[in-house]
């Protein structure tokens, strides 16, 4: 199930919108649910985390698409914004709110279809899905993959950071970057494998994860700078 608001004033492309999300879903297979809300404000005003995406008009009334999209980003750092808009030039400060993307109108079903796979692509992808550790104390843990913040090889063994503490199983880092590559989990260097998701920057030759500082090494550097690039432009 994929939550979609569109945010629009204007009847009209607000019911086009809305008929190509439904359009989309039926030839895709998809489940959605869809809010139509027709102002900035309205969304903005008591906004709790619960989308997927976001369609946002930039030009409204009470509250443009911009402000609403600030006070989003200000309780929500996942929700996916695409903004509508009938100026190619604010595509540029969607970047301020960490919008994936733009729709220039007026809206016609195939460019909309191209924004709405990508927007569902980057949702699936930040849900993650599961890994099965073995631990080394004995037993079995299930983890989420969006719950990990990377994972650490030392002594032969393999630590999970992640939002619900620290695991140690018997496996190699390798055979781990395999399970966890379309999860965009990329090496910093040879001893930790880093979720792109809690990357928080970059400091000379150091990776901010979490709260923790990975270094960077200088063989992994260009492929693992290339990655946090393209997964913050929404690439990945």
């Amino acid at each position: 199930m994929f939550k979609i608001a569109i945010v629009e004033d204007q009847e009209e492309t607000r019911e086009s919108l809305n008929r190509f999300v439904r359009q989309y879903a039926q030839e895709q297979g998809l489940q959605v649910e869809i809010s139509l809300i027709t102002d900035g404000a309205e969304i903005a005003e008591h906004y709790t985390p619960g989308f997927d995406i976001i369609f946002m008009d930039v030009e409204m009334p009470r509250l443009d698409g911009f402000g609403a999209a600030e006070a989003i980003r200000a309780v929500d750092a996942d929700v996916v914004l695409v903004f509508v808009t009938n100026m190619a030039q604010y595509a540029i400060r969607g970047y301020e709110v960490d919008a994936l993307d733009y729709v220039l109108k007026p809206v016609n079903y195939y460019q909309f279809c191209t924004k709405l796979s990508r927007a569902i692509q980057r949702v699936q992808r930040r849900r993650g899905g599961q890994v099965v550790l073995q631990l080394a104390g004995g037993g079995i843990q299930l983890l989420d993959t969006a719950d990990i913040y990377y994972l650490e090889t030392h002594s032969r063994m393999l630590y999970y950071h992640t939002s619900k503490g620290e695991f140690a199983a018997r496996a190699s880092l390798q055979s781990a970057e395999k399970q966890l590559a379309e999860y965009h989990f990329v090496r910093c260097n040879q001893c930790y494998l880093v979720n792109l998701a809690y990357v928080k920057g970059i400091e000379n030759d150091f990776a901010l994860v979490k709260n923790d500082r990975l270094e960077i090494s200088r063989r992994q550097r260009t492929a693992f700078l290339t990655a946090v690039a393209s997964y913050m432009g929404g690439v990945l």
